[in-house]
């Protein structure tokens, strides 16, 4: 009686091996880009989210919010969402810190804000908003949260990404 033995040469597995590298080496960039534009979707969700809460904490507490940025257009960016004494100056004394998000929980994300000075007041009454935008950028991936003056915030892309409408 004869008996055949079955399985892998080490050839056929080495080969195997370096179809599969190939193939790893082929998708990498894909997947960069992927993981880029999944960051700037979720920075553009977080600035998006917190404008809109701004917007419903100063209905609801009959009283300005303030969004105090810093760092537009660099790497080292910030902003809060804030109840200030006086809503027109960040440097007022802070009654209370809603919300904040920074650079560094987006790697390499870079907010940009199109508007004339370093705040966004939100006040309790509709048309009383500055329009402008605050744009989440990594190399060629863009996402734009825009505010119009009649209170409405949205966010759209230019640079087609996954899930966000063009703008």
């Amino acid at each position: 009686m004869q008996m055949s033995q079955t399985g892998l040469t080490i050839i056929e597995l080495l080969l195997s091996l370096v179809i599969m590298a190939l193939l790893a080496m082929l998708a990498l960039p894909h997947f960069q880009s992927l993981a880029q534009q999944t960051r700037v979707r979720g920075a553009g969700s977080v600035v998006y989210t917190h404008l809109q809460l701004a917007r419903s904490e100063a209905i609801k507490r009959n009283a300005s919010i303030t969004v105090c940025f810093s760092g537009s257009g660099t790497p080292d960016w910030q902003y809060q969402v804030l109840v200030l004494s006086h809503a027109s100056n960040c440097n007022s004394p802070v009654i209370e810190v809603l919300e904040q998000a920074n650079s560094q929980q987006f790697s390499g994300v870079i907010l940009t804000a199109a508007y004339p000075d370093p705040l966004l007041i939100f006040k309790p009454r509709r048309s009383t908003l500055l329009a402008g935008s605050f744009t989440l950028s990594q190399d060629s991936h863009r996402l734009k949260v825009i505010t119009w003056n009649n209170s409405i915030i949205r966010t759209c892309s230019d640079s087609q990404l996954l899930g966000v409408p063009p703008c």
